[in-house]
């Protein structure tokens, strides 16, 4: 039996690894869980799978969680709460979904105690990836991807010797605007950017994904799960994302890993890895007629994925200078304080201004993310819609 810390619950994946373990009561139970500001779903929750140790955002809301149980955790809030739901000593696995940078300390100090640290957090091993590294290292626990690309390349890379390896491709799915013109996608509202064909995520990973800023970030974080170089990692856009990545060996074959597109899939398979059992996704069904489509993505539409490129390549702290410049370009676009095409402006004229360091603290690192932010946000005010 596997016991979880389930660190963001209501979101998409906390939801997606709370179908699995409803699937699997007898080798899966939850044992602290944390989230954000959505307390009804967060209660209802609760109330289903009676984790020990819970924690919302804001002390208003973890007192009306008290009020409304009918069982008594030990309940907490903001960044502490969060912290101890990542440590609590009845779970053997943390699944880290809290998006951002927030969930950057609470990973790596999951992993300095040995857990297995299912990570769906891109951002953690984007803006920390050495530091999560040593904490792996000297920790002497698992870290599993979630993110369906990189549980992909788990499975291909498991028992290859990393000179086998001559390049690994993790496929996007092009987003709503891989069809577009230029003139067009720099015209594009929020609402537009939302329109993901293919996947239902939350509103800031569906605009990285419009941008192609979320597979720049996969590819950083290709690199740090993987120890491969920048140009050992390609990206292909495959619209049906169904082959979620490829890899390719020095005899010059691939192999592919194919699966429905649905995140209960990487999810079970982070949780109860080594084992594969059925579980609440139907098998691939090779019955059905269909075709695949492969297509190298275009860096003068989708500029957002050589500055990640050019991140990685920079190494120290380019990632998490990149990552928070990021966040608050696209945080602005969904408040309409900017426009779409904006935001790769507003990162590549951060990471232009702001110097890159070797990273070898994570008070040294989250400092660069405040100062890229400040930068970010200053930026912002003076270019308004």
């Amino acid at each position: 039996m596997r016991h979880l810390a389930l660190l963001g619950s209501t979101g998409s994946i906390g939801t997606s690894t709370l179908d699995v373990v409803a699937a699997h009561p007898d080798r899966l139970a939850v044992a602290a869980m944390a989230a954000g500001r959505n307390r009804e779903l967060f209660r209802a929750q609760c109330e289903r799978f009676r984790p020990g140790c819970v924690s919302l955002a804001r002390p208003e809301d973890a007192a009306w969680l008290e009020s409304e149980l009918s069982y008594r955790p030990v309940i907490l809030h903001g960044m502490d709460g969060l912290m101890a739901c990542a440590l609590e000593a009845g779970a053997d696995t943390v699944v880290a979904a809290v998006v951002g940078a927030a969930g950057l300390a609470s990973v790596e100090a999951a992993l300095r105690r040995g857990r297995r640290v299912c990570v769906a957090n891109k951002e953690s091993l984007v803006v920390g990836g050495a530091l999560m590294r040593q904490a792996l290292a000297e920790g002497g626990g698992e870290l599993l991807p979630i993110d369906s690309e990189h549980c992909a390349l788990h499975q291909l890379l498991a028992g290859r010797a990393p000179a086998e390896v001559r390049e690994i491709r993790i496929t996007a799915s092009g987003g709503p605007f891989r069809d577009w013109d230029l003139r067009r996608i720099k015209a594009a509202t929020v609402q537009e950017a939302l329109n993901h064909p293919t996947w239902k995520m939350g509103p800031k990973i569906t605009i990285d994904s419009a941008t192609l800023m979320n597979k720049g970030l996969e590819v950083i974080e290709a690199s740090v799960l993987f120890g491969l170089q920048a140009d050992q990692i390609q990206v292909t856009v495959h619209p049906q994302s169904q082959v979620h990545a490829m890899a390719g060996f020095q005899d010059g074959t691939y192999h592919l890993q194919v699966c429905a597109n649905d995140m209960k899939l990487p999810i079970q398979y982070t949780l109860l890895y080594p084992d594969r059992l059925p579980g609440p996704v139907p098998p691939y069904d090779w019955n059905t007629s269909r075709a695949w489509t492969f297509d190298p993505p275009d860096p003068e539409r989708f500029p957002c994925l050589p500055l990640a490129y050019a991140a990685l390549r920079a190494g120290g702290t380019a990632p998490a200078i990149l990552n928070a410049a990021n966040e608050e370009a696209v945080g602005a676009f969904l408040a309409g304080a900017v426009g779409f095409w904006q935001i790769q402006a507003c990162v590549a004229e951060v990471q232009a201004s702001i110097p890159v360091e070797p990273a070898h603290t994570l008070e040294q690192v989250m400092d660069t993310d405040r100062r890229a932010r400040v930068a970010a946000m200053t930026w912002i005010r003076q270019h308004p819609v």
